[in-house]
C-alpha cells in the first residue's frame, strides 16, 4: 500500500507553496480600469460641484429680460390695490346684494388698472418679453371675466361660488400671482378681497 505525503512530510521536504509578489505590476488593462474609474468620479463630482456652485446665472422662468414695464406697472397696481383695500371687504359683508355690489366695485377698479396696463406693455411681437407680458394680460382678463360672473351670480344666489378658471390644471390666478412675484410687481398679483 502506498501511503500519501502529508502536508508536513512536504514542508518537511523543502517545498513550499508559490506566493504571490505582492508588487508585481497590474496588467495593462487593470491599469486602465483603474484610471478610468478615478477619471469617471472626478468627472462626476466636478459635474456636481459645477451645479451647486458653478457661475450659472439662475433666472426663474417667466422673467421679464427687461425689467422697464414691470417697474411702470407696480404703481399702477398699487394704486388700484390701496383703492379695493378701501372698500369693505367683500367676504366680512353678510348681505349678498351687498357683497356683490362690493365686488363689483373692485372689479370696475381692475378693470381701469388692465386698461392701464395694457396701454403700456409692448407688443406681442416684441420678443420673448412682450409675447409673456400679453399672455400674462390675457389671464388677468379670464380672471376678471370670473370675478364679474360670480359678481352677477352673487347678486341673485347668496350661496354663488367663485369659481376660477383652470390653466394647465391649475387656476388661473396661480400664474398670474407666479409672474407678478417673479417680476417684482406684488401689487399686480390678484386681489385678496374674496378670501
Amino acid at each position: 500500500m502506498v501511503e500519501e505525503p502529508s502536508a508536513t512530510s512536504a514542508a518537511e521536504a523543502g517545498s513550499e507553496p508559490p506566493t504571490v509578489d505582492e508588487h508585481q505590476p497590474l496588467s495593462p488593462g487593470r491599469r486602465l480600469g483603474r484610471v478610468m474609474a478615478v477619471a469617471v468620479f472626478v468627472f462626476i463630482a466636478g459635474l456636481w460641484a459645477y451645479a451647486l456652485w458653478g457661475p450659472v446665472q439662475r433666472v426663474p422662468q417667466g422673467r421679464l429680460d427687461s425689467l422697464a414695464f414691470a417697474e411702470a406697472a407696480e404703481p399702477v397696481c398699487a394704486a388700484t390695490m390701496a383703492r379695493i383695500d378701501a372698500l369693505p371687504p367683500a367676504f366680512e359683508t353678510r348681505d349678498a346684494a351687498t357683497r356683490a355690489a362690493v365686488v363689483a366695485s373692485a372689479n370696475d377698479e381692475l378693470a381701469v388698472m388692465l386698461g392701464e396696463l395694457e396701454a403700456i406693455a409692448p407688443s406681442p411681437m416684441a420678443g420673448d418679453d412682450g409675447r409673456m407680458i400679453d399672455e400674462w394680460l390675457g389671464d388677468w382678463r379670464i380672471y376678471l371675466g370670473d370675478r364679474e360672473r360670480y359678481a352677477v351670480a352673487l347678486a341673485s344666489d347668496p350661496d354663488a361660488r367663485m369659481l376660477v378658471t383652470e390653466k394647465e390644471r391649475r387656476q388661473v390666478s396661480e400664474p398670474i400671482d407666479y409672474f407678478a412675484d417673479t417680476n417684482f410687481m406684488p401689487n399686480c398679483a390678484t386681489a385678496g378681497d374674496l378670501a
